[in-house]
C-alpha cells in the first residue's frame, strides 16, 4: 500500500446506508483530547459522523467535588448535585461545529464514579446515605447532565449509555434474572451498595424523564458473546424494553486477534450468533468499543500480526454489513465505533498500543484499507 495516499471516499459515506461510523476521542484530560491533535482531528472530521468521549464525560469528570462538599457540610443528606462540564465542552463544541454526533458515555457506572458521591456529607470517610437519598442524587445528576446537553447541544448527543456494565461476569446478585454486579475490584459497587438492584431501572427511568426528545437510551456492556452473560444481558434489556425505558444495546465486542475463534459462523460463542440473539429484542444495536489488539508483550508489530489485525477488521465489517437490516439481516445496527483513532496515542509520550486503523503519524494502516474496501464492496 502507498500509505501516503489519504485520498478517496470517507468511511462515513461508504457505510451511510448501514450505520453511522464512529471513533472515540481519547485522552485523560481536556488538554490531551484527540481534537487537539491536527492529524486525529482531521481524520475525525473526514471519516466519521459519530464519536464517543472514552473518558471525559464519565461521572468522575463531571461531578464537582468542592461544590458538592460545600453543600454536604450543611446537610449530611444533601441531594443537590453540582456539575462542571469543562472536561467535555471543547469536544462537544467540536462536534457541533463539524456536524459530528456524540454518543454520551456514561451516566451510571460502578467505576469512575467517586466514593464520596454515595456518602453522607459528600465525604468518603462517612457512611452511605439511604436508598431514598441516593436515588435523589442519581436523579439530580442525570437531570443535570441531560439538561445541559439538551440546552447547549441540541441534537448533538444522539444517544447515551445510561448504565454501563452492571451485569456480573460471575457470581453477582441473582435475585434478578440478569445477575446484578455487587462488587468491583474486591470493593463495593457503590450503586448496588446504596440502592440494590433497583439502581439500574431507576437510572433508565430518570434518563427517560429528562432526555432530549429523540435521544436513544442505551445499555452498554462487554463480553457480550459469552453465553451465560449474553443471556443475562438479554434478560435485563428485555425487562427494560417491556417498560419502554430503553432504546438500544451497546455491544463492546471484547474481541482480539484470535478470540473468539469465529466472528462469523454458528459456533456457540461467535459474534454472529451474539448479534442474532440480541436482534430478537428488536432494539437498536450499537458496536461501541471496537478494536483488535496486537499484544506488545507477546508479539511484535510484525507483518504477520498486522495482517491478522487487518483480516479481523475486514471480517467484522463484512459481518456487520451482512447482519444489518439494510442488507436484509436481522439487526438494526445504528452505529459502529472504533474506540480510538491512532495507535501509540500521539498526545502521550510513553503509550505503546496497536489497536486501530491509523498509526501514530496518522497514516492509514492496512486495517483502514480493508475497512474501506468492505464499505466499497457491493
Amino acid at each position: 500500500r502507498d500509505v501516503s495516499d489519504v485520498d478517496g471516499p470517507a468511511l462515513k459515506d461508504l457505510y451511510a446506508k448501514y450505520f453511522m461510523m464512529g471513533a472515540a476521542i481519547n485522552g485523560s484530560d481536556k488538554s490531551t483530547a484527540a481534537i487537539h491533535h491536527e492529524g486525529m482531528a482531521n481524520i475525525l472530521k473526514k471519516h466519521y459522523n459519530s464519536t464517543t468521549l472514552s473518558n471525559l464525560m464519565k461521572p468522575c469528570y463531571l461531578l464537582d467535588e468542592k461544590a458538592c462538599v460545600k453543600k454536604g457540610k450543611k446537610n449530611a443528606n444533601a441531594t443537590d448535585v453540582s456539575l462542571n462540564f469543562d472536561s467535555c465542552k471543547e469536544s462537544l463544541d467540536f462536534c457541533k461545529e463539524n456536524g459530528i454526533k456524540m454518543r454520551g458515555h456514561t451516566l451510571v457506572w460502578h467505576n469512575q464514579t467517586p466514593e464520596w458521591f454515595f456518602k453522607k456529607n459528600y465525604d468518603a470517610k462517612k457512611g452511605y446515605v439511604s436508598k431514598k437519598v441516593m436515588a435523589k442524587r442519581m436523579e439530580n445528576y442525570i437531570k443535570g447532565v441531560l439538561e445541559y446537553c439538551k440546552k447547549n447541544y441540541p441534537g448533538v448527543v444522539y444517544c447515551f449509555d445510561v448504565v454501563n456494565e452492571c451485569v456480573d461476569d460471575g457470581t453477582g446478585d441473582d435475585s434478578v434474572n440478569w445477575n446484578c454486579r455487587t462488587t468491583f475490584n474486591g470493593g463495593d459497587n457503590f450503586w448496588y451498595a446504596t440502592m440494590g438492584t433497583d439502581y439500574v431501572e431507576k437510572a433508565f427511568t430518570y434518563a427517560r424523564k429528562y432526555a432530549e426528545k429523540g435521544m436513544k437510551l442505551i445499555y452498554n456492556d462487554y463480553n457480550v458473546y459469552v453465553p451465560a452473560k449474553e443471556q443475562n444481558i438479554y434478560n435485563l434489556v428485555k425487562g427494560l424494553k417491556e417498560k419502554n425505558l430503553i432504546d438500544g444495546i451497546g455491544l463492546q465486542p471484547t474481541v482480539d486477534l484470535y478470540n473468539p475463534d469465529e466472528l462469523k459462523g454458528d459456533s456457540y460463542d461467535s459474534f454472529e450468533n451474539c448479534l442474532k440473539k440480541y436482534a430478537e429484542l428488536n432494539v437498536d444495536i450499537q458496536i461501541t468499543e471496537l478494536s483488535f489488539k496486537i499484544d506488545e508483550e507477546t508479539g511484535e508489530r510484525d507483518e504477520k500480526s498486522l495482517k491478522r489485525q487487518a483480516d479481523r477488521y475486514q471480517e467484522m465489517f463484512e459481518l456487520l454489513k451482512k447482519m444489518d437490516t439494510a442488507s436484509g439481516g436481522p439487526c438494526n445496527i445504528t452505529s459502529v465505533t472504533v474506540f480510538g483513532i491512532c495507535d501509540d496515542y500521539p498526545l502521550y509520550d510513553d503509550l505503546v498500543q496497536c489497536l486501530y486503523l491509523w498509526d501514530k503519524n496518522a497514516k492509514p494502516k492496512e486495517s483502514f484499507y480493508r475497512v474501506r474496501e468492505v464499505g466499497e464492496s457491493k
